[in-house]
């Protein structure tokens, strides 16, 4: 995954320095004056600020290094994206511009938006980098259901919240890159702006090099002592699912996904959210690492479920749906992965998110693939029913647009979505905020990726609220319901070192 012991401190992260100072190079100052000054005449042109990015290869390192630096520089924001298994990491820090959107239209009115900030921008890389990581790219997520009562739990985190990062770094198959993104006004002066960009630099690579990620397993020894605690006692939200099956079995609905939430206090100190990210990364190399910081609040998970991935128009997601527990031996295994995919309620379940996924598509896509049959996913704890599908995106078209139409999938939500929504907003009694909700990156090229915001939790401190749902429907068992929402919690349980 990558080159550095996770334990190990850094040296020389970024080859950009001449000793301690960490200076710039000549060359590459010369390359910021020169974007800079591309985008001051922009500026001046058009009356408003101009979008300035300059990216530049460095040497490679664990992007946990930049995360964590970001909380040492006691930055506001913070982003960081990993997909071990496919070598693919984002670590994004400080604010360049942000985009903050509500209401139904938060999707599109964020595509918008960032159209706007993309009009006149000025791009450049320094010889050598990889097309592929260079300019600008903005990060950040949405609420599940912005109709839903906001409550204080999700405060500084809107209905929808993309960041231009100030510093992102980017490390792929291709090697690392890092970008530096500003705003430049009318008025500013390029040589001050090169000045300010050249000592947050200096701070981050000093930042970066003081500090250390603990392995994962150095923590395995000594489980937390943690107070974990349901936000609904157990025979309530089982009681939800029942009169959610009659409901069910009335006509109301085919299906709704119904979500509860559990207290975490950490009694000793305040969770360390990159020891938390390591252990995600090193017990889920096949999923989605993520985290969102916001001051002192993080939203952070590893999710195994992809909502889309645009790539030169090529769009990919996935319909998953059905779950059950992994064995403890490889005969029971195997037995429960036969049994998942046999399974009457599953298999039901799973065709609703593959029909419902299929029609979104086919308004945005000019030809939609679906796989024939599912397949199995299999996580460390937790099976699932998988489905690939594809299309070609139609020209014009933003992968933040097909959002508004693919979310939520009956996986998160129910169906049909807007009666499952209304069940979900009278009886769930949780504000799931940006649980279960897309969370990713787009670059200006339109290419990017929005995962679903599962297997996570909200953490403040010493408090993490986690977040674990199950789709209900006609035979629904409220007990097997429940106790299926428990493997799920299990994940992100592991990674604030609780015993298993």
């Amino acid at each position: 995954m990558n080159n550095m012991k996770h334990g190990a401190s850094v040296k020389g992260v970024f080859p950009y320095g001449d000793g301690a100072d960490s200076r710039l190079t000549s060359s590459d100052h010369e390359w910021l004056l020169a974007t800079l000054a591309r985008a001051s005449e922009r500026a001046a042109q058009s009356g408003r600020a101009i979008v300035a990015s300059l990216t530049w290869p460095v040497a490679a390192c664990d992007p946990l290094h930049i995360f964590k630096a970001a909380g040492l520089l006691e930055m506001a924001e913070s982003f960081f994206w990993e997909q071990p298994s496919r070598q693919f990491a984002l670590a994004g820090i400080g604010a360049a511009s942000l985009i903050k959107t509500s209401g139904p239209t938060r999707f599109t009115a964020a595509a918008t938006a960032w159209r706007e900030l993309l009009q006149d921008v000025v791009v450049a890389a320094v010889p050598g980098t990889s097309a592929n990581n260079a300019g600008p790219v903005l990060c950040g997520g949405f609420r599940f259901d912005p109709i839903s009562p906001h409550t204080a739990l999700w405060e500084g985190f809107p209905d929808g919240l993309l960041m231009l990062p100030r510093i992102l770094f980017a490390r792929s198959s291709e090697g690392a890159t890092l970008t530096v993104n500003t705003l430049v006004a009318p008025a500013d002066d390029i040589e001050y702006c090169a000045s300010v960009i050249s000592s947050a630099l200096r701070r981050l690579d000093a930042a970066i090099k003081s500090t250390e990620i603990s392995r994962p397993r150095e923590h395995s020894t000594a489980p937390e002592r943690l107070s974990i605690e349901s936000m609904l006692p157990p025979p309530v939200w089982m009681e939800q699912v029942a009169q959610a099956v009659k409901m069910i079995q009335r006509g109301a609905y085919q299906k709704v996904v119904l979500a509860r939430g559990v207290s975490v206090t950490r009694e000793s100190a305040p969770f360390e959210l990159e020891a938390v990210l390591a252990r995600l990364r090193e017990n889920y190399p096949a999923a989605t690492i993520f985290a969102q910081k916001r001051g002192t609040r993080c939203f952070v998970g590893a999710t195994p479920e992809r909502l889309v991935h645009a790539h030169d128009g090529r769009l990919q997601t996935m319909a998953l749906a059905g779950s059950a527990p992994r064995g403890t031996t490889e005969e029971e295994d195997r037995r429960l992965g036969a049994e998942l995919l046999s399974s009457a309620k599953n298999k039901i379940e799973h065709a609703i998110v593959v029909a419902t996924i299929r029609d979104a598509l086919a308004k945005l896509c000019s030809e939609v693939q679906v796989a024939g049959e599912p397949q199995l996913l299999k996580l460390k704890n937790i099976h699932h029913l998988e489905t690939p599908i594809t299309g070609t995106l139609l020209p014009g078209r933003c992968v933040l647009e097909t959002l508004q139409d693919l979310h939520p999938t009956p996986a998160v939500g129910g169906f049909p979505r807007l009666a499952a929504l209304n069940a979900i907003r009278d009886g769930e009694r949780l504000d799931r905020g940006w649980y279960a909700a897309p969370l990713g990156w787009l670059d200006a090229s339109g290419n990017g990726e929005f995962v679903v915001a599962l297997r996570s939790a909200l953490i403040d401190g010493n408090t993490a609220t986690l977040f674990a749902g199950n789709g209900i429907v006609a035979d629904s068992d409220p007990e097997s319901e429940f106790v299926e929402t428990g493997w799920k919690l299990q994940v992100m349980l592991r990674a604030l070192g609780a015993e298993d």
